[in-house]
């Protein structure tokens, strides 16, 4: 007998470019699944750096703004609080340096004394004499400066250009920040400004706000207050924002009878500190340097 011959059957050409198809697609669809996720992670990863970065620097703003405090009367050309919605100056007291609790024989050359006393001074960095191509100012960071409160031998305003003044340090923080804004609160309400001239300076709340969208040209004009007013908007607009951190910090040296309140409305005082049961023959009003009744 003789042996059957097997016959072998290959691909088709139709066949072949069906199957390259299909592991096309699949492929594709593969790459696509892994090429998201890669893009999802590092969208995360950036939120993440975004999000430590301002939490950084709300962190240090807000450790160093707690610990500020007022005198009735300091001695030494500095301020104590003032503020408006792009910087801040105030006065701290931080610890002394580690050279402070060392031990020096007779013979031994000691480093002078330092006042314990900072003017910390937070502001936004912008360059007035460049703008972008949208025509907004050119912002470059957080600007931390520090001076000693000791007097010194040279006026910073007339030192020269090339004079290290050792008494002043500038720091300049996370250039990828191009917004800043504190909003002051008195006890009753909020304002974009604070400055008060006797008693105690300090406001009960500070909110800070950094971002990393650039500030813009309304922004800094503060044309903004004009759509979103702060009597009705005290803590900014109520819309979510993805690129903006705040932060309310608490400061534990204000004055809890609201005296700042009453010495920053000045001549309004009388508006809302009326007696309502003075009688139609004259009520009174309390008078804000302590003497009792006007």
């Amino acid at each position: 007998m003789r042996p059957t011959r097997r016959t072998k059957r290959g691909l088709t050409l139709l066949e072949v470019v069906i199957s390259l198809a299909l592991i096309t697609l699949l492929m594709g669809a593969l790459l696509t699944f892994f090429w998201q996720t890669l893009e999802i992670r590092d969208q995360a990863m950036r939120t993440a750096d975004r999000t430590n970065l301002a939490q950084q620097v709300l962190e240090r703003m807000a450790s160093e703004l707690q610990s500020c405090f007022a005198l009735p009367e300091v001695g030494f050309p500095i301020e104590q609080f003032v503020g408006d919605r792009r910087s801040v100056t105030f006065i701290t007291c931080p610890l002394p340096p580690d050279e402070s609790y060392e031990f020096y024989r007779d013979a031994a050359y000691a480093p002078s004394p330092q006042h314990d006393l900072r003017e910390i001074t937070y502001s936004l960095w912008v360059e007035e004499d460049e703008e972008t191509e949208e025509g907004d100012p050119l912002v470059g960071g957080i600007l931390r400066t520090e001076r000693r409160a000791l007097d010194p031998y040279l006026p910073e305003e007339e030192a020269p250009e090339d004079e290290d003044l050792i008494y002043v340090r500038r720091d300049l923080w996370a250039p990828e920040l191009g917004y800043l804004e504190f909003r002051y609160y008195d006890g009753v309400e909020w304002s974009p400004r604070w400055e008060v001239s006797q008693g105690n300076k300090l406001p009960h709340q500070i909110q800070i706000t950094v971002g990393f969208d650039s500030l813009t040209q309304e922004e800094y004009d503060d044309q903004d207050l004009e759509e979103f007013p702060i009597d009705q908007y005290p803590l900014g607009p109520n819309e979510p924002d993805l690129n903006h951190f705040a932060r309310i910090v608490r400061i534990p040296a204000a004055d809890m009878m609201f005296s700042a309140r009453l010495y920053r409305l000045g001549s309004d005082v009388e508006e809302v500190y009326e007696f309502i049961g003075g009688g139609a023959a004259g009520g009174g009003v309390l008078d804000p340097n302590g003497g009792g009744e006007q």
